[in-house]
C-alpha cells in the first residue's frame, strides 16, 4: 500500500501531533541547531508534508534544506508548505535510491521514515553515501503507538478472531530493541558514534467520531475494503477504543502513550 490522496491527508493530520514539546520535530530541530551556525546542507528524507524540514529552514537561515519523499501527493503538500522559505526545496525521491552525488549533505533528517522502505539497509546505506565525512543522520523510529493497539483489535474482528498480520505500511517494523542501531552499523556508521534517546507524547484526535475512526484505521483501509468489513471494523473500534484513550476537559480524544527513539549517528570523519 502507498499513500493515496486521502491517506496522505490523514497522515498529515497524524503528523501534526509531532509538534508536541516531547515529540520528534522539536527534538530533531534542536539536534540540527547543535551543528550550526556555519552553513549546512540538510537533506530531509521521507519528509511527508515537509517536516521537520520546514521547521529547520524556518529556524536556521544558515541551513539549506532539501526535502524528499517518494509520494507525489506528499511532495505536493510539502511544496505548498515550503514555498515561503527561500532556503528550502522539495523533490520527489526514493530513500533507497537518492538522486544526489556522494558526500552532498552535512545532515540527513528522517522522522518516522526508515520503517517503510522495502530495503531498509539500502536506505541507510544511501543516507551514509550522501553524507559528508563527519556528517550526521538524525532520525526517529517508533517504539510503541496507541493507534496500533486499537488497530490490532479492529483487524482481529475483521479477521473473525484470528490475529491479523502487520499492516503493509508497518510503523513498528524497527521497534525491536537494538534493531535500528544494528542496521546503522551494517550500513557503515561507527557503533561508538550512535546515540539514542527515548521520549513519549500524546496524540489528540479531537471530537469528531468519524475523523477519529478514519485516522485510526487509514493504514489498513484497503484490507477492510477487501473484506467488505467496514461495519465490523467500526463496531470493534468503538467497543475497544476506551482501553487506549481518555478525554480531556474539552471532550477531545487523547491517546497518551506514544513512544519513539531519537537516534543521532555520525559518519566517520576523514583521517587527519
Amino acid at each position: 500500500m502507498g499513500f493515496d490522496a486521502e491517506s496522505s491527508e490523514l497522515y498529515a493530520k497524524v503528523a501534526s501531533q509531532h509538534t508536541h514539546p516531547d515529540g520528534p520535530w522539536p527534538m530533531m530541530v534542536n539536534e540540527v541547531g547543535k551543528c550550526g551556525p556555519s552553513h549546512l546542507e540538510v537533506l530531509d528524507v521521507a519528509s511527508g508534508t515537509g517536516e521537520p524540514g520546514v521547521r529547520i529552514a524556518a529556524k536556521y537561515d544558515w541551513a539549506s534544506v532539501t526535502a524528499t519523499d517518494s509520494s507525489a501527493d506528499m511532495v505536493a503538500k510539502a511544496e505548498v508548505t515550503a514555498k515561503d522559505f527561500p532556503n528550502m526545496k522539495v523533490l520527489l525521491a526514493d530513500a533507497q535510491k537518492l538522486p544526489f552525488p556522494d558526500e552532498s549533505f552535512d545532515i540527513v533528517t528522517c522522522c518516522y521514515g526508515y520503517m517503510f522502505p522495502e530495503d531498509k539497509l539500502k536506505a541507510l546505506s544511501e543516507t551514509l553515501r550522501v553524507l559528508k565525512p563527519g556528517g550526521k543522520v538524525i532520525a526517529t523510529t517508533w517504539d510503541s503507538m496507541a493507534v496500533l493497539k486499537i488497530l490490532r483489535d479492529v483487524m482481529t474482528a475483521v479477521h473473525k478472531g484470528e490475529s491479523p498480520p502487520p499492516p503493509a505500511m508497518n510503523p513498528m517494523s524497527l521497534s525491536e530493541p537494538g534493531l535500528f542501531k544494528d542496521l546503522l552499523i551494517q550500513a557503515g556508521f561507527p557503533a561508538a558514534d550512535i546515540m539514542q534517546t527515548q521520549s513519549t507524547y500524546p496524540f489528540n484526535f479531537g471530537v469528531d467520531p468519524d475523523y477519529q475512526f478514519k485516522i485510526c484505521t487509514f493504514l489498513v483501509k484497503d484490507k477492510i475494503t477487501e473484506q467488505n468489513a467496514w461495519d465490523v471494523a467500526r463496531d470493534a473500534f468503538w467497543k475497544n477504543i476506551e482501553k487506549y484513550s481518555e478525554k480531556n476537559s474539552e471532550g477531545e480524544m487523547i491517546l497518551p502513550h506514544n513512544t519513539f527513539t531519537l537516534t543521532v549517528a555520525s559518519k566517520a570523519s576523514l583521517p587527519k
